[in-house]
């Protein structure tokens, strides 16, 4: 019922074209580690493709994964035909990224990381981990010292819904998952990140590697 509502929300969020069209800060921050990156960058939860969109000016190769079909409808009407194959309207979380994608590729998650409960959370870390040709994972996501923290419906840990889900993440707890599989090479949890009008979240940003297995 909860993943039903938010895909609902967000339905009706990008056919009203609410979304702002020009690249997030995070996205021009996440530039500076992949200047010469030949891989594929998949952004999970990929709205309305502001961020793909610059990704493909600064030549990466991509691939957007989004539940909600009128934000996917929006990007392929945008791209050239043989990049729409390369937006797909599915659950990032249940995505068979091993089957499907050939090469290296990092996971890039703006706003979408606290939009999955732990459950969740927990088997995509699992998944991702075995992948040996995964390279960066990206995150920025909503803080338990956001403001909005506490507002709504409360449901379980760190989690309220107000017009849509969110679960606000745990600096710490986050650390401790990564840790096990990763190494974390930035790591900040800070407001002025993302300010947009009177908004202003606290936010973490994440970015990991793979630990390498020794042999």
């Amino acid at each position: 019922m909860l993943k039903k509502t938010n895909k609902n929300y967000w339905n009706k969020f990008y056919i009203k074209k609410l979304a702002l069209n020009q690249p997030s800060n995070f996205a021009r921050f996440v530039a500076r580690y992949i200047k010469q990156y030949k891989s594929i960058i998949i952004d999970i939860g990929c709205g309305n493709g502001r961020d793909i969109f610059f990704f493909k000016k600064k030549k990466l190769d991509f691939l957007g994964i989004d539940l909600s079909k009128s934000a996917t409808s929006l990007i392929r009407k945008k791209l050239i035909k043989e990049d729409k194959k390369k937006i797909l309207n599915t659950d990032f979380v249940k995505f068979d990224y091993k089957k499907k994608i050939k090469g290296k590729f990092s996971i890039y998650s703006r706003f979408t990381w606290h939009s999955i409960n732990e459950k969740n959370e927990n088997n995509l870390l699992k998944k991702i981990s075995k992948l040996p040709n995964l390279e960066y994972i990206f995150i920025e996501a909503r803080s338990v010292k956001d403001d909005l923290f506490g507002v709504g419906k409360k449901l379980g840990k760190n989690e309220y819904v107000t017009d849509h889900y969110r679960r606000f993440i745990d600096k710490n707890d986050l650390i401790k998952k990564f840790n096990k599989n990763f190494k974390i090479i930035y790591l900040k949890e800070s407001k002025g990140f993302s300010k947009f009008k009177k908004e202003n979240p606290c936010l973490i940003r994440l970015i990991a590697i793979k630990k390498l297995i020794k042999t």
